[in-house]
């Protein structure tokens, strides 16, 4: 049978059935593997490795990962999703190229392909009958798939299911219905992915920076966290030959609260500005509260509240996988390496001189805040009403291939006041006002960091850059009083509530950024920096 309609090869599917698989006849959502059938004279095993190459291609076709979720994934692999994206609980898939006299064994997974020299099995049959028995395996766990997901099929289609996690904390299992529609209890998500063992040693891995944000209105809240590290299936060397060099991958599963859409699917002017706020506030508590900084700050990262989310949850920080601790004595330094972040969000100073200056600055809560500014930017310019998109100009431009051309294009944003013509009549007075004054607030910061900094092309005195820093109350409280005037101009209904007067930043005036601050925080924050005061305790209701 044929398996992929656009080629002239020949694949024999063995077809599988159980709570992994749906579907009446065979295809990606209910196969255990696939065989590719070839001519002998068209293969070979000849360096380097065109032909097997080539058919690690072919089963590229039917053994695609999720790259929304899967990331680092070789070339060969960005192909139709097929296996991979129909059977999500996939560990690895393998396969069999069969000719007339000789066959070759391949595995995908999530550090890649690897495969075995061609095998004549005229000579060694018991080997090609284990590959075939093993390869069609009734063991689940066998074949490639994690059976702590287990779905429920109905008609031969999944419609729920359930998946059980070990919560590290408790040391039990708990486990979790699946469900498109729920009638009852708390929305949660569950993340799964293969962390590569051998971390950068100044970051620790996303659970850490989630347990830190325990608690932070307007943050991911993490459930529970499993680490399968030295379990049967749970890296990716204890399904790879011992003698094949690699990075290993080990399995970690990240349960959250679910929150609402991506930011840029906000269904009114008001509700972005509310969600920008709340999760620049949230930003700014993290940082403060929690040394940590997240580094990642785009559209992507930023989710809707739940319908009727409270104040400080409207909008929703994500994914910390790039996030750092912060220490206020290493703040103001310099770094080098490529930039971290989604090129179209990424600040001038996190682009310029990426990866050739040593003394480019440290990426700092003033790089995000500058993310957040590009958010605003690129929404009023991309969205011309809610559903309703149009092209920007400034796009190739600011996610160009060489980051020296991204920086230029946006640093030349702040040589002259913004076009209001290319934004649609859609955006009122109250969002146009926010743009312009955050947009004289980052350029603010950028000139004065170039006053410190210059071509950084030698060493650059680091008092003045801390000098700047010590200013962060100020900083969050100027970038939010923008996004509370314009909620204030968008919600007739608050208009007659007073604004809460800013607190001075000294240790006198302190007060809790939230009532769930721990006393840990508390004690700690004495003897570092000045609380972020009154402007977090408060904002104006929708």
């Amino acid at each position: 049978m044929k398996l992929d309609p656009n080629s002239d090869k020949l694949s024999i599917a063995i077809k599988a059935t159980g709570p992994s698989f749906e579907g009446a006849s065979a295809g990606p959502s209910n196969v255990a593997t696939v065989f590719i059938i070839k001519l002998d004279a068209e293969t070979d095993d000849d360096k380097p490795y065109p032909e097997a190459h080539s058919e690690t291609e072919e089963l590229g076709i039917y053994a695609r990962f999720v790259s929304q979720i899967y990331t680092f994934l070789k070339p060969v692999l960005i192909r139709s999703s097929q296996i991979f994206q129909s059977q999500p609980n996939r560990r690895f898939v393998r396969t069999l190229v069969i000719t007339e006299r000789r066959f070759r064994l391949i595995q995908l997974d999530r550090e890649g392909a690897i495969f075995s020299p061609l095998l004549n099995y005229h000579e060694d049959f018991d080997t090609f009958i284990r590959a075939i028995l093993s390869l069609g395996s009734t063991d689940e766990e066998e074949v490639g798939l994690d059976t702590s997901v287990q779905w429920e099929v109905v008609e031969g289609r999944k419609v729920s299911g359930t998946i059980t996690t070990f919560d590290e904390k408790s040391k039990t299992f708990n486990t979790y219905t699946m469900t498109d529609d729920p009638v009852t209890g708390t929305l949660l998500l569950i993340k799964d992915a293969w962390i590569y063992e051998s971390a950068d040693l100044g970051r620790k891995e996303e659970h850490y920076y989630l347990a830190q944000a325990a608690g932070i209105a307007g943050v991911i809240q993490m459930v529970g966290y499993e680490d399968r590290k030295g379990e049967p299936f749970g890296e990716i060397k204890s399904f790879r030959p011992t003698d094949v060099r690699l990075r290993n991958r080990i399995f970690r599963r990240l349960v959250l609260e679910k929150y609402g859409k991506d930011i840029d699917e906000f269904r009114s002017q008001l509700e972005l500005v509310c969600a920008l706020h709340d999760a620049i506030e949230a930003h700014g508590k993290l940082y403060q509260y929690r040394n940590i900084l997240h580094r990642d700050i785009s559209c992507a990262n930023i989710l809707l509240g739940q319908p009727g989310a409270p104040l400080g949850s409207r909008g929703v920080l994500i994914d910390m996988d790039h996030a750092i601790e912060v220490q206020y004595q290493d703040s103001a330094g310099a770094e080098m390496g490529g930039a971290v972040g989604s090129p179209l969000f990424q600040a001038y100073f996190v682009l310029k001189g990426s990866g050739l200056y040593q003394y480019r600055p440290t990426h700092d809560y003033l790089d995000d805040l500058e993310a957040f500014f590009y958010i605003l930017y690129v929404l009023m310019h991309h969205i011309a009403r809610p559903q309703e998109r149009q092209k920007v100009s400034f796009q190739d431009d600011w996610c160009h291939d060489d980051p020296e051309i991204s920086a230029t294009a946006k640093r030349g944003l702040f040589n002259a006041p913004i076009n209001m013509d290319a934004i649609s009549e859609f955006w009122g007075q109250p969002c146009r006002d926010a743009l312009v004054e955050f947009h004289k607030f980052v350029k603010e910061i950028i000139l004065e960091k170039e006053e410190m900094v210059g071509d950084m092309d030698k060493e650059w005195d680091l008092e003045p850059m801390f000098a700047l820093h010590s200013q962060v109350y100020d900083h969050y409280a100027r970038v939010l009083d923008i996004f509370k005037k314009a909620i204030k101009e968008l919600s007739p209904e608050s208009a007659s509530s007073p604004r809460p007067p800013l607190a001075p930043t000294t240790r006198t005036n302190k007060r809790d950024l939230c009532d769930d601050v721990r006393e840990e925080d508390k004690l700690d924050m004495k003897v570092k920096r000045t609380c972020l005061a009154s402007m977090w305790e408060e904002s104006i209701e929708i």
